[in-house]
């Protein structure tokens, strides 16, 4: 092979060598197989840790989570295979102690490289900060309403003045302006509960709540969105 043949081989094996190699920068993500432990049984899903958030996905929904790093107070690791996540959650049956989830893997260990990826990044890392306008100039999620018995089905737009629940079931509709909202809950990525002003006449005027199933997990951002337009 004459040296230009040469100069083109060891050229065409550095490109070759650079496009495989991880490149600087790049998102990174660990996901593993988990059993997420409760003070009675246990549920399974998957532990996703990227470069902005960690989240438990799971079939259970009432356990299914999204944390930003500002959400995670601090996290221990209690052996090779025993990660506990403590977060600013409160247990209210426990005078609002913080909220440990406790996860054991399934596939892999708690590696050093993780442990100190997350270590890195908590506190680190502010709360998303959502847009102004949303893209298209709304959030919009399908939901469940759930109502004392059953529920119906609709979609919530969320837009920078107004949250509006839209559905078949006619007097289930309603738009509320922040004002209009008192607080919101969110025990889970799959729940929201929206705390009104309006009385519920046969409750002696308490605070109506609108209680939805979401379809779909609620992103930090959106969350967030929602809860900077409900601060004065």
């Amino acid at each position: 092979m004459g040296t230009k043949g040469r100069k083109s081989a060891w050229l065409a094996a550095a490109v070759l060598a650079w496009l495989l190699a991880p490149q600087a920068g790049s998102a990174k993500t660990f996901t593993y197989r988990v059993k997420h432990q409760h003070a009675m049984g246990s549920c399974q899903g998957e532990l996703i840790v990227t470069e902005t958030q960690v989240r438990y996905q799971t079939d259970y929904r009432q356990d299914a989570r999204i944390w930003t790093y500002s959400q995670i107070k601090r996290i221990e690791r209690k052996g090779e295979r025993k990660l506990t996540l403590y977060t600013y959650e409160d247990q209210t049956l426990q005078l609002g102690r913080d909220k440990p989830f406790d996860f054991t893997f399934q596939d892999g260990n708690v590696t050093d490289e993780l442990f100190n990826f997350i270590v890195t990044r908590l506190r680190e890392n502010p709360e998303p900060q959502p847009p102004a306008t949303p893209p298209g100039g709304r959030y919009e999620v399908a939901v469940k309403h759930r109502h004392v018995f059953g529920g119906c089905e609709g979609t919530l737009k969320i837009t920078p003045n107004y949250i509006e629940y839209v559905t078949g079931r006619e007097k289930d509709r309603r738009l509320w302006k922040y004002m209009d909202i008192k607080r919101i809950e969110h025990n889970s990525a799959y729940e929201l509960d929206v705390y009104t002003y309006e009385d519920q006449a046969l409750l002696f005027g308490r605070d109506k709540v609108f209680r939805f199933q979401l379809k779909e997990p609620l992103e930090p951002e959106v969350l967030e969105f929602i809860r900077r337009r409900l601060t004065p």
